[in-house]
C-alpha cells in the first residue's frame, strides 16, 4: 500500500515538474528526426517525427529532451533538433495572412489614390473653368469699358459742340441786341426833335 501512494506522489510530482517545465517548442528542418524512449543513444528509435512540427518541450538531460507531439506522444530528442523558432511549416500560413492583410492595405491606399487623385483632377478641371470664366470676364469688361470710353469721347465732343454752338448763339444774339440798340440811338434823336418842333409851330 505504501509502495503504490509513493508511486502515486512521485507521479504527480514528476507531473507537476513536467508541466511547470512545459515550452513550445518546433522541430528542426531535417528530413529524419528520430524519436527514442529514453535520453540516451542507447534507447531504442520509438519512432520518427515530421520536420517543423510543433512539440511541447517537457523536461531536458543532457544532450535529450523530452517533448509531446501533436499525436500526443511522450519521447526523447537531440537538443539539437529543436528550435524555439517557427518552423516555415507554421510561419507559412501566418506569411500568407500577412502578404493578404498587405494585399488589402496596398489595395485601400490604391483606391483612396485613385479616388484623391480623381479628386484633384475634378477641382484642377474646375479650377481652369473659373479661370477661364473669370477671363472671359474681364475681356467683357474691358470691351465694355472701351465702349464707355467711347461714348464718352463722343459725349464729350458733342458737350463742346453744343457749348460752342451756345457762345455762337449768345455772340449773335448780343450782337442782334447791341445792333439794334446802335440803330434806335441813330434814330431816336431825329425822332424826337421833330416832335418838339411840331409842338412848337403849333
Amino acid at each position: 500500500m505504501q509502495k503504490r501512494i509513493s508511486a502515486l506522489l512521485a507521479s504527480l510530482l514528476m507531473g507537476f515538474s513536467l508541466s511547470a517545465f512545459a515550452q513550445t517548442q518546433y522541430v528542426t528542418e531535417n528530413l529524419n528526426t528520430y524519436l527514442r524512449k529514453g535520453p540516451g543513444d542507447q534507447f531504442k528509435i520509438s519512432g520518427t517525427i515530421q520536420a517543423g512540427e510543433k512539440v511541447t518541450l517537457l523536461d531536458r538531460k543532457d544532450r535529450y529532451a523530452l517533448i509531446r507531439d501533436s499525436k500526443n506522444r511522450e519521447a526523447w530528442i537531440l537538443n539539437s533538433e529543436l528550435t524555439a523558432t517557427p518552423s516555415s511549416k507554421e510561419l507559412t500560413p501566418q506569411l500568407k495572412q500577412q502578404v493578404q492583410e498587405l494585399t488589402l492595405k496596398l489595395n485601400n491606399i490604391d483606391k483612396d489614390w485613385q479616388q484623391r487623385t480623381a479628386e484633384m483632377q475634378r477641382r484642377t478641371q474646375q479650377a481652369a473653368q473659373q479661370s477661364n470664366e473669370l477671363l472671359e470676364q474681364n475681356a467683357q469688361l474691358k470691351r465694355e469699358l472701351d465702349i464707355l470710353k467711347n461714348k464718352n469721347r463722343d459725349l464729350e465732343v458733342l458737350q463742346n459742340a453744343e457749348s460752342r454752338e451756345i457762345m455762337i448763339q449768345y455772340f449773335i444774339y448780343g450782337g442782334s441786341v447791341l445792333g439794334v440798340g446802335l440803330l434806335l440811338g441813330l434814330f431816336v434823336p431825329f425822332i424826337l426833335p421833330r416832335r418838339k418842333r411840331n409842338n412848337g409851330w403849333a
